[in-house]
Protein backbone atom coordinates (compact mmCIF):
# COMPACT_ATOMS: atom_id res chain seq x y z
CA UNK A 1 0.00 0.00 0.00
CA UNK A 2 1.32 3.19 -1.30
CA UNK A 3 0.50 5.44 1.41
CA UNK A 4 2.31 8.67 -0.06
CA UNK A 5 -0.25 7.95 -3.48
CA UNK A 6 -3.53 9.17 -0.15
CA UNK A 7 -1.73 12.62 0.68
CA UNK A 8 -3.67 14.62 -1.12
CA UNK A 9 -7.05 12.70 0.17
CA UNK A 10 -5.36 12.62 3.92
CA UNK A 11 -4.56 16.80 3.39
CA UNK A 12 -8.13 17.52 2.68
CA UNK A 13 -9.69 15.10 4.79
CA UNK A 14 -8.47 16.21 7.59
CA UNK A 15 -8.39 19.94 7.26
CA UNK A 16 -12.35 19.34 6.27
CA UNK A 17 -12.74 17.27 9.07
CA UNK A 18 -11.17 19.74 11.21
CA UNK A 19 -13.30 22.53 10.14
CA UNK A 20 -16.39 19.95 10.93
CA UNK A 21 -15.38 19.59 14.46
CA UNK A 22 -15.22 23.29 14.95
CA UNK A 23 -17.82 23.89 13.69
CA UNK A 24 -20.02 21.43 15.54
CA UNK A 25 -18.17 22.18 18.54
CA UNK A 26 -18.73 26.14 18.28
CA UNK A 27 -22.79 25.38 17.83
CA UNK A 28 -23.00 23.79 20.89
CA UNK A 29 -20.50 26.63 22.57
CA UNK A 30 -22.70 29.09 21.15
CA UNK A 31 -26.13 27.79 22.32
CA UNK A 32 -24.46 27.93 25.86
CA UNK A 33 -24.77 24.41 26.45
CA UNK A 34 -20.94 23.60 26.60
CA UNK A 35 -18.23 26.26 27.12
CA UNK A 36 -14.83 25.61 26.35
CA UNK A 37 -12.69 26.69 23.45
CA UNK A 38 -10.95 23.61 22.56
CA UNK A 39 -8.01 24.95 20.08
CA UNK A 40 -7.08 27.06 23.43
CA UNK A 41 -7.28 24.41 25.90
CA UNK A 42 -5.07 21.94 23.69
CA UNK A 43 -2.39 25.36 23.33
CA UNK A 44 -2.17 25.60 26.43
CA UNK A 45 -1.34 22.49 27.42
CA UNK A 46 1.82 23.53 25.21
CA UNK A 47 2.09 27.25 26.93
CA UNK A 48 0.81 26.34 30.08
CA UNK A 49 -0.77 29.94 29.53
CA UNK A 50 -3.50 32.12 27.56
CA UNK A 51 -0.67 33.98 25.55
CA UNK A 52 0.34 32.40 22.03
CA UNK A 53 -2.16 29.41 23.17
CA UNK A 54 -4.69 29.87 19.91
CA UNK A 55 -1.88 29.26 17.29
CA UNK A 56 0.08 26.51 18.97
CA UNK A 57 -3.54 25.07 19.15
CA UNK A 58 -4.44 25.38 16.18
CA UNK A 59 -1.22 23.81 14.78
CA UNK A 60 -1.17 21.07 16.75
CA UNK A 61 -4.60 20.52 16.32
CA UNK A 62 -4.11 20.75 12.01
CA UNK A 63 -1.07 18.12 12.61
CA UNK A 64 -3.73 15.65 14.81
CA UNK A 65 -6.62 16.30 12.16
CA UNK A 66 -4.12 15.14 9.19
CA UNK A 67 -2.68 12.05 11.27
CA UNK A 68 -5.73 11.14 12.44
CA UNK A 69 -7.18 11.55 8.80
CA UNK A 70 -4.71 8.81 8.04
CA UNK A 71 -4.91 6.64 10.17
CA UNK A 72 -8.81 6.45 9.65
CA UNK A 73 -7.66 6.06 5.68
CA UNK A 74 -5.73 3.23 6.13
CA UNK A 75 -8.43 1.71 8.81
CA UNK A 76 -11.14 2.15 5.98
CA UNK A 77 -8.00 0.51 3.01
CA UNK A 78 -7.37 -2.15 5.84
CA UNK A 79 -10.76 -3.76 6.02
CA UNK A 80 -12.20 -2.76 2.32
CA UNK A 81 -14.44 -0.26 3.87
CA UNK A 82 -13.64 3.09 1.39
CA UNK A 83 -16.45 2.74 -0.93
CA UNK A 84 -19.41 5.24 -0.75
CA UNK A 85 -21.50 5.22 1.58
CA UNK A 86 -19.77 2.93 3.57
CA UNK A 87 -16.91 4.99 3.99
CA UNK A 88 -19.09 7.49 5.65
CA UNK A 89 -20.92 5.42 8.42
CA UNK A 90 -17.28 4.10 8.77
CA UNK A 91 -15.75 7.51 9.40
CA UNK A 92 -18.99 8.39 11.76
CA UNK A 93 -18.10 5.37 13.84
CA UNK A 94 -14.41 5.67 14.24
CA UNK A 95 -15.25 9.33 15.07
CA UNK A 96 -17.64 8.21 17.78
CA UNK A 97 -15.20 5.91 18.98
CA UNK A 98 -12.50 8.74 19.16
CA UNK A 99 -14.51 11.00 20.81
CA UNK A 100 -15.56 8.52 23.40
CA UNK A 101 -11.12 7.93 23.64
CA UNK A 102 -10.72 12.03 23.59
CA UNK A 103 -13.37 12.46 25.88
CA UNK A 104 -12.11 10.11 28.88
CA UNK A 105 -9.42 11.28 28.43
CA UNK A 106 -10.60 14.67 28.69
CA UNK A 107 -12.24 14.44 31.88
CA UNK A 108 -10.33 11.50 33.64
CA UNK A 109 -6.70 13.35 33.22
CA UNK A 110 -6.11 16.38 31.29
CA UNK A 111 -9.02 18.03 32.98
CA UNK A 112 -7.96 17.80 36.67
CA UNK A 113 -4.05 19.15 35.80
CA UNK A 114 -5.03 21.40 32.67
CA UNK A 115 -2.79 24.62 33.19
CA UNK A 116 -5.89 26.90 32.99
CA UNK A 117 -8.16 26.73 35.36
CA UNK A 118 -10.89 27.55 33.03
CA UNK A 119 -10.40 24.21 31.63
CA UNK A 120 -9.95 22.53 35.03
CA UNK A 121 -14.05 21.98 34.80
CA UNK A 122 -15.03 19.01 31.93
CA UNK A 123 -18.29 17.58 32.89
CA UNK A 124 -21.23 15.73 30.86
CA UNK A 125 -21.63 19.04 28.04
CA UNK A 126 -17.63 19.47 27.56
CA UNK A 127 -17.50 15.62 26.93
CA UNK A 128 -20.88 15.41 24.40
CA UNK A 129 -19.64 18.17 22.52
CA UNK A 130 -16.17 16.38 22.20
CA UNK A 131 -17.96 13.73 20.86
CA UNK A 132 -20.10 15.68 18.83
CA UNK A 133 -17.27 17.54 17.25
CA UNK A 134 -15.46 14.02 16.72
CA UNK A 135 -18.56 12.57 14.78
CA UNK A 136 -18.59 15.17 12.69
CA UNK A 137 -14.87 15.01 11.80
CA UNK A 138 -15.31 11.61 10.82
CA UNK A 139 -18.44 11.75 8.82
CA UNK A 140 -16.65 14.56 6.68
CA UNK A 141 -13.21 12.33 6.67
CA UNK A 142 -15.13 9.43 6.11
CA UNK A 143 -17.16 11.13 2.88
CA UNK A 144 -14.32 12.87 1.21
CA UNK A 145 -12.21 9.97 1.38
CA UNK A 146 -15.27 7.78 -0.34
CA UNK A 147 -15.69 10.48 -2.66
CA UNK A 148 -12.34 10.68 -3.56
CA UNK A 149 -11.47 7.01 -3.71
CA UNK A 150 -14.36 6.07 -6.07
Amino acid sequence: MNVAFHVPTTLLAGLLGMVAMELAMWLITRSGWAQGNMIVALGSLFTRTRQNAFGVGLVAHTVAAVFFAELYLLGMLEFGLVGWPVSLFTGIGFGLLHGMVVTLTLVWIVADHHPLEEFQEAGLAVGVSHIAGHVAYGAVVGAVIGLSLR
